[in-house]
């Protein structure tokens, strides 16, 4: 099991002032699970990693100690952005921005998406 993954969302948690009950309340799983992913006892499901890394504004191949290979594209900024924050986005935000990227490709009409 990966002590490593502990190391990094204990450092993300005490970052952003969330305790475990917090994270765990936030990524849909139990303080419990939690602290076995902190001691390296288990490992989390792919969704449950996920859940965790956007409660942590992270990302899922940080926690893993992954190299986060697109990052250093516009594509890949944008898209670590969204992994991060997303969860922080107003719905309308959410639909704002998906309306801007369809438009950019001129297809915001044609797939029956349209501004409000």
């Amino acid at each position: 099991m990966s002590i490593e993954l502990g190391n990094r969302m204990r450092d993300l948690m005490r970052q952003h002032g969330i305790t475990q009950s917090q994270l765990a309340a936030r990524s849909g799983t139990t303080q419990p699970s939690i602290s076995k992913y902190l001691s390296g006892d288990r490992e989390p499901t792919a969704n449950t990693l996920a859940n965790i890394a956007t409660v942590l504004h992270t990302t899922s191949e940080y926690l893993l100690g992954l190299p986060e290979s697109s990052v250093d594209t516009p594509f890949g900024r944008i898209k670590a952005y969204c992994e991060r924050h997303g969860g922080d986005l107003s719905e309308q935000e959410t639909r704002e921005i998906i309306i801007a990227l369809l438009a950019a490709r001129g297809k915001g009409d044609r797939d029956g998406i349209h501004r409000q």
